[in-house]
């Protein structure tokens, strides 16, 4: 499976997505009346905030997304994430011990039942907040992406197109690597991926319109090996941006290759390539160019965290 965030994917792409397709600026209902939700009612009724159900990445957790949740609340989203914990996480180690597992034929329902709760959760808090009518983003970060896209078509299914306003995944595994690559046969998600893909293709059951797909392409590897030993010492560690662009190039190199089946001249954020993270056929395929951002190496508890100043954006879109 994917591992953790890359810090690339924030909230500059975030909000650059969703307006994308059409929830920034929009007037909202007022919220229902019911409990006092974690932000403030007044502040709801006051801005009017359109609910975001986030699905985190692996081993993320509500916490890791608490500068996101304030950012966005600013610009009118109240973000919902799936109260996971850390050690909700393990609760997919049985199924490693399965029949299922050894022949890639694992089915998130079952596999995933403790992410699937998480988000009854948060669905939940939402309808507590705004009612039972009020439609949400869904925002899936690595694999939270295809585990919201099984979500929304599993749980969800006919009343899909009624309770989603949109589904945007930030640095998500959609593609597996090429059938003729080396690494085709392992598949890392043991037939999870391949199931959601046949499933729900493009973010089926959702509409064409309502579907993006956020690539970070900040880290590219080398053309070669030797390429990459070339400056060595330069690269172990940049005083003036504080950061090792060696480090991030040896993480994005582990990571691409069982991903993409390739290492050398590949484009990513540090841990998903590109190509890897947009979904093939009806959803829109945005590819965000992240010029100086370092994002290969994860930062705990800043999962998805706000550009910082001096950093720089190159944004462009792919089709």
């Amino acid at each position: 499976m994917a591992r953790s965030a890359p810090r690339g994917l924030g909230l500059l792409l975030t909000l650059f997505a969703l307006r994308s397709i059409g929830f920034v600026g929009q007037e909202r209902a007022l919220p229902r009346r019911g409990r006092a939700p974690r932000h403030a009612a007044q502040d709801l009724v006051l801005r009017k905030l359109t609910p975001v159900v986030l699905c985190p990445a692996q081993f993320g957790t509500r916490e890791d997304y608490e500068e996101l949740k304030v950012n966005l609340e600013e610009r009118g989203f109240a973000l919902y994430a799936a109260p996971l914990s850390r050690l909700d996480w393990l609760r997919i180690v049985p199924s490693t011990f399965t029949k299922e597992f050894f022949t890639a034929e694992l089915r998130p329902r079952k596999t995933l039942g403790f992410f699937y709760e998480a988000l009854d959760q948060a669905m939940r808090e939402v309808e507590q907040d705004y009612g039972p009518e009020e439609p949400v983003a869904f925002l899936g970060h690595s694999i939270g992406g295809w585990v919201a896209r099984s979500y929304i078509g599993e749980v969800l299914g006919d009343q899909a197109m009624r309770r989603v306003r949109s589904l945007v995944t930030l640095g998500t595994p959609h593609q597996p690597p090429p059938a003729e690559s080396v690494v085709a046969a392992l598949d890392q998600t043991r037939g999870l991926l391949t199931y959601i893909n046949e499933k729900f293709p493009s973010g089926s059951p959702l509409n064409t319109s309502l579907v993006t797909c956020v690539a970070g392409s900040g880290t590219k590897t080398p053309a070669s090996m030797e390429v990459m030993m070339e400056g060595v010492g330069e690269k172990l560690w940049n005083q003036t941006q504080n950061r090792s662009t060696f480090l991030e190039e040896v993480v994005a190199l582990a990571s691409y290759l069982p991903l993409s089946g390739s290492t050398f001249d590949v484009e990513g954020d540090g841990l998903i390539p590109v190509e890897t993270a947009l979904m093939e056929g009806r959803g829109k395929r945005l590819s965000w160019m992240i010029a100086t951002m370092p994002t290969s190496c994860p930062c705990p508890g800043r999962a998805c965290g706000c550009p910082r100043l001096g950093e720089t954006y190159d944004l462009s879109s792919g089709a």
